[in-house]
């Protein structure tokens, strides 16, 4: 009987025939082979030009009769479930050229977005590699993710951090008056690009790339050395509080923000 890892390399296959098609990988930091955490299955191809839908479709098609194509998102991403298996797979289409440039701009000028952080150079960084067709993507791998530079660590540090502070006019007094006003919608709101904020923090402060969208809690524990104490603990209280609009959020903030400044100090990027 045919098994999953059977399917996954006659897809992967399948895409290697394309002749714009430079590289493909599994994504994330737990692949290390095909049988690791089935119940969701990312793969990134990476092309020199487009792929187009009907191509995508055709070969979809030949192991899946649940897809759903993109064409319009910022990334094209395709999802499907595997045929026979309960296995939902994810796969998303990269120009080389640009992911190139974003780790430039990233690794080596140490330009940032809010946004996107370092989740580009995360995923190049921990991708497992299963075609590489001139040896590009490892070279970029090589190339931009295998240190963390110092004046980005900084950049992300002075981004977010007068964000955070109390004395910020910021993210602390937007929750005093949500909490005030009792305004259910905004708090999540704030709380969500606050821990945005506090989280990429961490990140840089430990010199470990963000995934920002993916396991970012997860992610956190198992590469940053140091971290705030209780931090689940008490982003698990921000969310208990936001929900009752309760004012002792604002002592959480406050614990959380003092810890987080106390580190920044100690490693003087504050």
């Amino acid at each position: 009987m045919i098994n999953v890892n059977e399917v996954l390399h006659r897809m992967i296959a399948e895409f290697q025939r394309i002749e714009q098609v430079t590289a493909i990988a599994m994504v994330g930091s737990k692949f290390c082979n095909y049988q690791n955490d089935l119940s969701d299955i990312s793969i990134n191809v990476y092309y020199t030009a487009p792929i187009s839908k009907e191509m995508r479709s055709e070969i979809l098609t030949k192991f899946s009769n649940d897809i759903e194509l993109s064409g319009t998102d910022i990334v094209e991403t395709d999802r499907f479930q595997l045929r026979d298996f309960c296995i939902e797979m994810t796969i998303c289409y990269f120009c080389f050229e640009d992911i190139e440039n974003k780790l430039i701009q990233l690794m080596k000028d140490a330009v940032i977005n809010q946004k996107d952080s370092t989740k580009v150079a995360y995923f190049i960084h921990y991708s497992n590699i299963i075609f590489d067709r001139h040896e590009k993507l490892n070279q970029l791998k090589q190339n931009y993710t295998a240190s963390y530079p110092d004046e980005l660590r900084r950049n992300i540090i002075q981004l977010n951090y007068p964000k955070l502070k109390k004395e910020s006019k910021c993210y602390y007094h937007q929750f005093e008056r949500a909490l005030s006003r009792r305004n259910f919608p905004h708090l999540i709101s704030l709380l969500n690009n606050y821990l945005i904020s506090y989280i990429d923090s961490i990140f840089a402060l430990n010199k470990q790339f963000n995934p920002v969208e993916k396991r970012v809690l997860q992610v956190m524990d198992e590469t940053c050395r140091i971290v705030p104490k209780m931090l689940k603990e008490n982003i698990e209280l921000l969310f208990v509080y936001a929900s009752r609009c309760d004012k002792q959020l604002l002592q959480v903030l406050s614990i959380m923000m003092n810890q987080l400044d106390h580190l920044l100090k100690k490693e003087e990027l504050v």
